[in-house]
């Protein structure tokens, strides 16, 4: 594990101290994903590394075989990122996200509010809710618009998980507009009936500025409003719950044996599939002898575009997997 040793000024005049640095061929116990990103085109903010304590040395065979584990997750085919936000933001049912609001109460005035509230999208991608008028955040976004919203996937757990914060300006829609967002809503959020009473109003985030992105570790940037506005929701987003739901009630073992076997992990003791696309799946481990976690990709050997075509690429893991185990 290539480390550099760096003196950091503690603050409030504490002791220095000796803090170790991971350089960028550094990684998580599980995945060996990157916690600095050398490739500028993956980076193009040139962001530093983290500074990272605790972690300890690897020995030459658990760093060839993260090594190893690392260029095959790169190798893998994935949704562009702006496919993989807008199908994160308009392809979920009954979604909840944390939107930021401007508050307008004199004491607080001035400071962002975040509030848990029901989305949906339109047509467009844009974000659209059905707000009350009592709620803080209608009274906040009534004086001042801007706001952001942050969304995670759908199976967020922690920071090797997706999410974005879509950063813009929130109004409240009358007319047709108003009409084509409420039921966008409803059809999202089936349950929320109180949706046509008579205080509650339909509100879109009708311009976007800005949509920041973190995938994971070492998988953080952005694209333009635009290109998240020309993307494409993922073919096979709609069957990822049910498809999820049967694998990890019914088939962890089979989830266990792709990561061990396909992908080259040591053995693990737990797996659970987080993300369906046409490419392939996510799967969240848990390293049997250290306890670390990780996400990782196991790709299907031809894209997908519907539900029959998943289940027959999944049945080809499963005989890629006993080939290997045979040979």
């Amino acid at each position: 594990l290539a480390t550099t040793s760096r003196a950091l000024v503690a603050p409030w005049g504490a002791p220095r101290r000796e803090w170790k640095v991971l350089s960028s061929t550094a990684g998580d116990a599980v995945t060996g994903t990157k916690f600095e990103e050398s490739d500028e085109a993956k980076n193009p903010e040139k962001r530093p590394g983290h500074q990272v304590r605790g972690l300890k040395d690897v020995d030459e065979a658990t760093a060839a075989k993260q090594a190893a584990i690392r260029a095959h997750q790169e190798g893998c085919a994935r949704l562009s990122w702006a496919e993989e936000i807008r199908t994160m933001v308009c392809a979920q049912r009954e979604a909840f996200a944390v939107l930021s609001t401007v508050a307008q109460k004199d004491d607080i005035a001035g400071f962002p509010v975040g509030s848990v509230v029901g989305f949906a999208a339109d047509d467009q991608g844009r974000p659209v809710f059905s707000f009350s008028g009592m709620s803080a955040h209608t009274k906040n976004l009534e004086k001042d618009a801007r706001c952001s919203l942050t969304v995670t996937e759908a199976s967020f757990a922690g920071a090797a998980d997706a999410r974005v914060v879509l950063t813009g300006t929130v109004d409240r829609l009358q007319g047709d507009d108003a009409d084509a967002a409420r039921a966008a809503y409803k059809a999202s959020h089936p349950k929320a009936y109180w949706v046509d009473f008579g205080d509650f109003h339909v509100y879109r985030m009708s311009e976007i500025l800005d949509v920041a992105f973190v995938g994971g570790f070492a998988r953080a940037g952005s694209v333009t409003p635009a290109e998240y506005a020309a993307a494409d929701v993922d073919p096979v987003a709609p069957f990822f719950k049910p498809v999820a739901d049967h694998m990890n009630d019914d088939h962890e073992d089979a989830l266990k044996t792709y990561v061990e076997v396909l992908v080259g992990t040591d053995e693990v003791s737990s797996a659970e599939m987080t993300r369906l696309d046409r490419y392939g799946i996510d799967v969240r481990v848990v390293d049997a002898a250290s306890g670390s976690t990780g996400v990782l990709r196991v790709p299907f050997n031809d894209p997908v575009t519907d539900r029959a075509a998943v289940k027959t690429a999944i049945v080809a893991l499963s005989k890629d997997a006993a080939a290997r185990q045979a040979s």
